[in-house]
């Protein structure tokens, strides 16, 4: 337990109080919960109100109360309050370390992903989605982009996803050269990969649609072992990229010398087959190799992805008809025929035929399930 006093500023939604006073600390640490480059997590509590609590310790040493709040990840979280962002509450200061107070989130997206036993639903994801959506379009529209989402940077507590981790966040009115190290490879944007001398909020969107694809498959689209080799594997899905669509690349000699001629788009979805069109056109579009032509949060949140109704899988047919019918008294003789009814995809459909005895019970049971699943009937 750490226990002496602690200089400290407590904030409340936007409202940040303006003076430094002085506290005894009110935090027993409990756990560690991560380590990185800039500083460690714990999970902690408040000794007067229990609040469970994390607490961030930045590693390196902070002598003035001014850089501390000239710090992005502060003046960026100071300004942004919304329920799909994570909140600091508090900014202490002891002996020239650093400490940041935010509220406590169960798990983040990458753990989840990991532990499931099976994938996720489509509603889930869109749940998901549409929630990261929402505070990306709040954090833009606030003048910030983030520069380095990925399933780590995303906390989930009982279905409620928040963003989280704001030490490379920067202001979109913010002067290129930017920073050449942004985001985890695999969720970086080709205009990263390829040094542009400036970059919009568009490398947020390609973010996204990376972690949208991972979703459906529990692993990275684009697992790139190198910068060079991160390149291609975007080839590899996307094909070869419009050289207009980089005028301010640096490095475009990666592409050149990456023998993108003979690497043909692939079908995203036999990547992700369990997606939907209209994951899979969101997905294309939020990937583009053009910034411009990637949609913003807002115009994300109003695809089709996420319009469409909850869809009720279909069985597998030899679900209800092997396992269940075999576990009848009398066994019905079936004959299955399936075909099409139209060669024109928006017209065409199949058509299930069921000849069976008519002694078998329960058929009606049956026929009524299949028809409530989706299928056609005939008999």
């Amino acid at each position: 337990m750490l226990s002496s006093s602690k200089p400290y500023m407590q904030a409340s939604g936007q409202a940040y109080v303006s003076t430094v006073d002085t506290s005894i600390w009110r935090y027993k640490i409990s756990e560690e919960l991560g380590d990185g480059t800039c500083g460690s997590v714990f999970k902690a509590f408040n000794i007067e109100t229990f609040e469970i609590v994390a607490v961030k310790k930045m590693k390196r040493k902070f002598y003035f109360w001014e850089e501390c709040m000239n710090l992005r990840e502060v003046k960026a979280l100071r300004k942004l309050n919304h329920p799909n962002i994570v909140k600091l509450k508090e900014v202490v200061r002891e002996s020239n370390e650093l400490f940041f107070i935010f509220e406590y989130m169960e798990h983040n997206l990458y753990q989840i992903m990991r532990e499931r036993q099976e994938p996720f639903s489509e509603w889930e994801i869109r749940s998901f989605m549409s929630q990261m959506l929402q505070g990306l379009a709040h954090m833009h529209r606030n003048g910030y982009f983030h520069r380095d989402l990925k399933p780590e940077n995303l906390l989930v507590t009982k279905d409620v996803l928040k963003i989280a981790d704001f030490g490379l966040a920067r202001e979109v009115s913010s002067m290129p050269p930017y920073t050449e190290y942004v985001s985890t490879r695999w969720y970086r944007s080709p205009e990263v990969l390829l040094q542009s001398s400036s970059y919009t909020p568009a490398i947020d969107m390609w973010a996204v649609g990376a972690i949208l694809a991972e979703l459906f498959t529990s692993s990275p689209i684009f697992p790139g072992e190198s910068e060079i080799d991160q390149l291609y594997k975007i080839c590899c899905v996307l094909g070869a990229p419009d050289w207009t669509s980089f005028p301010e690349a640096k490095n475009i000699s990666r592409l050149i010398n990456i023998s993108y001629s003979e690497i043909l788009p692939t079908n995203l979805s036999d990547i992700i087959p369990n997606a939907s069109p209209e994951a899979v056109d969101l997905i294309m579009q939020l990937c583009s190799w053009d910034p411009l032509r990637r949609p913003t949060a807002d115009q994300a949140l109003q695809h089709p992805f996420f319009n469409v109704d909850a869809r009720i899988p279909h069985p597998r047919l030899h679900d209800p008809l092997e396992l269940r019918l075999n576990n009848m008294e009398s066994k019905p003789n079936l004959e299955l025929n399936l075909w099409d009814f139209d060669t024109e995809p928006d017209d065409c459909f199949l058509g299930l035929t069921l000849a069976v005895k008519p002694s078998v019970p329960k058929l009606e049971i049956w026929l009524t399930r299949l028809h409530n699943a989706g299928y056609t009937v005939l008999s």
